[in-house]
């Protein structure tokens, strides 16, 4: 059950591509969210799937590579998700800074979003 559950795993989920939109005249710069969501549930799927092939008590001629993609995958929707949060926290301080008092209050940091 390990060899095939593993095998499996390898033949799923590698060719995934994220695409962009566009943000305001600036170019396609931004995650797609519903994309992005889907490929992250997919990480996580993925991320149980290995959890419970790791508490397996078969799973000593494996266990590196169990462990090995635990990592990958586990960094990979860590820097996914940190992504996600630093764009729209980008989008909502952009939105603060273009316009108004407070782009004429602190015009240094006003510039940082034109």
């Amino acid at each position: 059950a390990v060899v095939s559950t593993q095998s499996g795993y390898y033949g799923r989920g590698n060719n995934e591509e994220f695409t962009f939109s566009q943000f305001k005249n600036r170019g396609e710069l931004l995650l797609k969210g519903q994309q992005v969501s889907d490929i992250v549930s997919k990480m996580e799927d993925s991320l149980m799937m290995l959890a419970s092939l790791m508490s397996n008590r078969y799973n000593a001629p494996f266990k590196k590579n169990i462990q090995m993609w635990l990592t990958r995958l586990s960094t990979s929707t860590d820097i996914i998700e940190n992504w996600v949060t630093v764009q729209n926290l980008w989008i909502y301080l952009e939105a603060v800074f273009v316009g108004g008092d407070i782009a004429k209050q602190l015009p240094k940091e006003a510039k940082r979003f034109q």
